[in-house]
């Protein structure tokens, strides 16, 4: 199917012109020349919907390397869960780019950042349909990149630019453990296409080598948890709210974050035992810690940064549990109200030029779209009936409650979180009383131009929306695409949790994050403040990181290179010095001693010959006399002797 190509290559089109001719494009145009490209995307995802829906699988293969080879036949292939994830990427980020057009108004560099946003949609485009982990590889790493150039798109400010590395570096260490993975099961199993992951475990089960299916997931989870920004390899993704804020919200809600998501989602039959109970500790780890950590921050985008690391960890979470299709629906609706969220605060930011919770306040009246969709996207993640969130986070908790009890109360905690935090800053930014320092800009503040809330009410429709394709009333729409059945019948039960939790995250963002109440007992109060602190200070992982890993390297490195400008260097100095003595003496010796002998024979040859040609003067009297004494001396000699 030819058309395939066209979904990531159209993206991939607009890049090339960008990049070649973007320059000479007016702003506007540059970003709509983007936009139009990933609507081409969206229009074909949707249009081969149909097919995929009926159970068709649209495919498009080549050789490369070898035509003979099986091995080396990669290509492009739609699935049930592949079209899931298209539609996510082609439909938020359109969306997103949508928006851009309006944020980055005024940039001098705006068609360069749309050539990187087309760069980056295609990457993920690419991986997420390849059929084989070569070409899935490629496009991990092209990802990779785009975010390393995106988050560091305003590099003149030095933050922005160590982000980037921070966020390029942390990655590349997961990214190794993907390698590692693919090429242990290239040589173990000799397949690397996906359709052949069922295959492939029962081969290896045969072989009584069980081992190895949990050795190889573990490190595709390790490169999944890089790239999805779960500890401990979570620390690059709050810095990366460095770059602009669509790029913010196209990490965090439809492309790279997810792609980690996917990855364990699409080679879930390689996952044991073994390898998904690491999986569930990790993310439940993640979901709650991340969490306490996002109900400390004071900058509006580094509590919806922790917000997107805690919920990834609820997707890993249900991944553990078995419940790939909950993850994968979870990823679903978090991608629309996280784009809202972030959009939304991306909006404040543009009319108040601030981000601090400090310097916020009282902006309903006077950016009441903004305000109403940011609602709705708050509503939807903390899982209130019936919006988008309900129904996903409420599979998850009845799967965790059949499944694990322990982690079916865990999550609950990380539900009141989830509220707590997310109103809290909905509250603080347009609730909250407005701040009287010199700073405060709220009463200046005006509602975002139409190009920018359009997005956002297109994301609050689908944030309020999406989810009843998981509930009863669709039917099971997403068991059509071979995904799962979220909902048999609706849970009172759960909804009334569902809604207990929600109502009371949101009493406890308003009591203390708003009227700052101190609701701690006063004998336990000295811990709790403990606590927050350990919690405001992301329980100092940077620091440790920093301490354990990056300063001893530091010093290794200044060691070694102390060495190698005493030891290394000097050795070659001093070798250098004593071949210019040698060949100083060399010449002495060749100026002196050689030169002169040669000379000196020379001259004597010289001299010798002045003397010779003196005697030959042509004259025959001369040689006569000369005969004549030669005659008379050796007669004189010969008499003598």
């Amino acid at each position: 199917m030819p058309a395939l190509l066209l979904i990531p290559g159209l993206p991939l089109a607009a890049f090339v012109i960008l990049i070649l001719i973007g320059r000479r494009l007016p702003p506007p145009v540059a970003g709509w020349v983007s936009v139009g490209a990933l609507v081409g995307s969206c229009a074909l995802t949707w249009a081969i919907g149909g097919d995929v829906l009926h159970g068709h699988r649209p495919h498009l293969q080549w050789p490369w390397l070898s035509a003979e080879s099986g091995f080396w036949t990669i290509g492009l292939a739609v699935d049930g869960l592949t079209w899931l994830m298209l539609a996510v990427v082609t439909s938020i980020g359109t969306l997103i780019q949508l928006y851009a057009i309006g944020y980055m108004r005024g940039d001098p560099r705006c068609s360069r950042f749309f050539a990187y946003l087309s760069l980056f949609c295609a990457s993920m485009l690419a991986l997420v349909m390849a059929d084989h982990f070569v070409l899935l590889y490629a496009g991990w790493e092209l990802v990779g990149l785009c975010s390393y150039l995106l988050i560091s798109f305003w590099f003149e400010k030095p933050s922005a630019a160590a982000a980037g590395r921070k966020a390029f570096i942390t990655t590349r260490i997961g990214d190794t453990g993907l390698l590692l993975g693919i090429m242990l099961l290239a040589f173990a199993a000799g397949e690397l296409h996906f359709d052949q992951l069922d295959a492939v475990r029962s081969a290896l089960l045969l072989q009584h080598r069980e081992f190895l299916p949990t050795v190889i997931s573990m490190l595709i989870f390790f490169g999944a948890a890089g790239k999805s920004a779960q500890f401990p390899l979570h620390v690059w993704l709050p810095d990366a709210m460095e770059g602009p804020t669509p790029v913010s919200a196209l990490i965090h809600a439809a492309t790279m974050v997810a792609a980690g998501v996917y990855l364990v989602a699409r080679t879930f039959p390689l996952f044991t035992p073994q390898s998904l109970a690491a999986v569930l500790g990790v993310g439940l780890f993640t979901h709650l810690a991340a969490g306490t950590i996002a109900l400390t921050q004071t900058d509006i985008k580094r509590v919806l940064a922790y917000s997107t690391i805690s919920q990834l960890g609820l997707m890993f979470t249900a991944l553990g549990l078995g419940a790939m299709p909950l993850a994968m629906f979870h990823l679903t609706t978090h991608a629309c109200f996280k784009a809202l969220l972030f959009l939304g605060a991306g909006s404040v930011i543009h009319a108040t030029h601030q981000q601090g919770l400090a310097h916020l306040g009282g902006l309903f009246r006077a950016m009441p779209v903004t305000a109403a969709t940011f609602l709705v996207a708050a509503l939807a993640m903390s899982g209130v009936f019936p919006l988008s969130g309900f129904w996903s986070k409420d599979a998850i908790l009845l799967t965790a409650r059949h499944e694990q009890a322990w982690v079916f109360w865990a999550l609950l905690g990380g539900a009141v979180m989830t509220a707590g935090y997310i109103f809290r800053l909905y509250l603080r930014c347009f609730h909250g009383p407005a701040p009287t320092t010199p700073t405060a800009v709220g009463v200046h503040a005006q509602e975002s131009p139409l190009i920018m809330t359009l997005p956002l009410m297109a994301l609050a429709f689908g944030a309020a929306a999406v989810g009843l394709l998981g509930s009863p009333v669709s039917h099971q729409f997403f068991h059509l695409f071979g995904l799962h059945e979220a909902h048999e019948g609706l849970d009172l039960a759960m909804l009334a949790v569902s809604t207990a939790v929600a109502a009371l995250g949101a009493w406890l963002a308003w009591t203390v994050g708003v009227q700052h109440r101190n609701l701690v007992p006063a004998a336990a109060r000295p811990a709790g403040a403990a606590l927050y602190r350990l919690a405001a200070h992301k329980y100092f992982v940077d620091e440790w990181y920093d301490r354990i890993i990056i300063q001893p390297f530091l010093r290794t490195a200044e060691r070694l290179s102390r060495f190698d400008l005493r030891v290394i260097d000097a050795a070659v100095d001093r070798a250098g010095l004593t071949g210019w003595s040698v060949g100083q003496l060399k010449n002495w010796f060749d100026q002196r001693v050689v030169d002169r002998l040669v000379n000196g024979t020379a001259q004597t040859v010289q001299r010798l010959s002045r003397l010779g040609r003196r005697l030959q003067t042509g004259v025959v009297h001369h040689y006569l006399l000369v005969l004549t004494a030669a005659v008379v001396v050796l007669s004189a000699c010969l008499r003598w002797f």
